[in-house]
């Protein structure tokens, strides 16, 4: 009688563990692709591109991006000229994509695109006087992390991501 009921118990699990085994394999499996996952400046934007692989055919992910900026502003008066040192300013802060979904494909490929536009003079506290302008001179983007947050698949890109105004003084 124990060998039978053993039996049915060992059966029970090898099938439990049949059934969750493809779902949980391919999430064990995550992971951003080295190549296909990429990070540039569109303008003062920064832009990253990912492939994830190893997920579940069909399956929801929730991916983020985040980097670190260092932003620099100034103010220009009507001479096209940066009057003094104090009305250039660097700032250094987070941009953040918040977690957006994606649907894997049928081969459990996620492949998509983010984009994080450089902080506001305003969002970072600066401004210029009466009569000057306030005009984005650089942004430098580094140490990029790329998060699934369903798989807690992660890749950092250290850059760095570099926008230089064209048009700044």
């Amino acid at each position: 009688m124990f060998k039978r009921i053993f039996g049915i118990v060992a059966a029970l699990f090898a099938a439990f563990f049949l059934y969750i085994s493809p779902a949980s394999a391919a999430n064990g499996n995550a992971h951003f692709v080295q190549g296909g996952t990429t990070a540039t400046t569109s303008g003062s934007s920064l832009v990253v591109h990912f492939k994830e692989a190893g997920l579940a055919s069909g399956s929801t992910e929730y991916i983020t991006s985040s980097a670190n900026a260092a932003v620099t502003y100034e103010c220009v008066n009507g001479g096209n000229k940066n009057p003094s040192a104090s009305n250039k300013t660097t700032f250094q802060t987070k941009v953040v994509a918040p977690p957006q979904p994606f649907t894997a494909d049928k081969n459990g490929n996620v492949t998509g695109t983010q984009t994080m536009a450089v902080p506001t003079a305003a969002s970072l506290g600066f401004s210029c006087p009466p009569g000057q302008t306030t005009t984005l001179v650089s942004v430098v983007y580094t140490n990029v992390v790329i998060t699934d947050t369903t798989s807690d698949a992660t890749i950092t890109l250290p850059g760095p991501y570099t926008y230089t105004n064209p048009s700044a003084p």
